[in-house]
């Protein structure tokens, strides 16, 4: 009879916390999208997946290699890949997903053999942010900018003609640029 009577005590004590641990649960959770909102987080959500099966589809053996993090439609690209050309094509899979308001990739090449000028190709993404930051005309934030072995590669989305040209113009003027790939899309999704 004492088994009996430990027993049911047992069950009516975890069955009462059942309650307060799923409060805390839905507490936790609640918070978390009150601070973006409840279609800032889906929307993040759906854009995560997206990139993720973009990727996978381009190079299944980088997914393991690469980290997204996306907050308000702005995205953040971490881990490595091997050469240069897959972190320029990330960014341009990434920039293709209907939403993206901002690409940060900072993906590391492991594979150096193939960069003769890091430095030079550093100094030159600065000079072209910097130029396109301070140009009024140009949504920086709608632009990505990659430089590997003197070559400028510009990606992201623009509402018009103009601004893409302005953005090409300021890498153009780059000191050690000596050509330009562009592919940026031209639309009017008002990401």
């Amino acid at each position: 009879m004492i088994k009996f009577t430990v027993a049911i005590l047992f069950l009516f004590t975890f069955q009462s916390c059942a309650p307060i641990i799923g409060a805390l649960g839905v507490a936790s959770v609640g918070s978390a999208v009150k601070e973006k909102g409840i279609g800032t987080s889906i929307n993040d959500s759906i854009i995560h997946t997206k990139i993720l099966n973009k990727i996978f589809k381009f190079n299944p053996t980088l997914s393991p290699d690469i980290k997204i993090s996306v907050d308000n439609a702005s995205i953040l690209v971490t881990g490595k890949v091997k050469k240069p050309e897959e972190k320029i094509k990330v960014t341009q899979l990434i920039w293709e997903i209907k939403g993206v308001e901002e690409v940060n990739n900072e993906l590391q090449i492991t594979d150096t053999s193939n960069i003769k000028n890091i430095a030079r190709d550093i100094a030159s993404v600065a000079e072209i942010r910097t130029r396109i930051m301070r140009d009024e005309r140009v949504n920086s934030l709608n632009f990505s900018i990659d430089v590997v072995n003197d070559i400028a590669y510009i990606s992201g989305f623009s509402e018009n003609k103009e601004e893409v040209k302005l953005v090409t113009d300021h890498a153009a003027k780059a000191r050690f640029v000596k050509e330009i790939f562009n592919y940026v899309t031209i639309n009017d999704d008002n990401r």
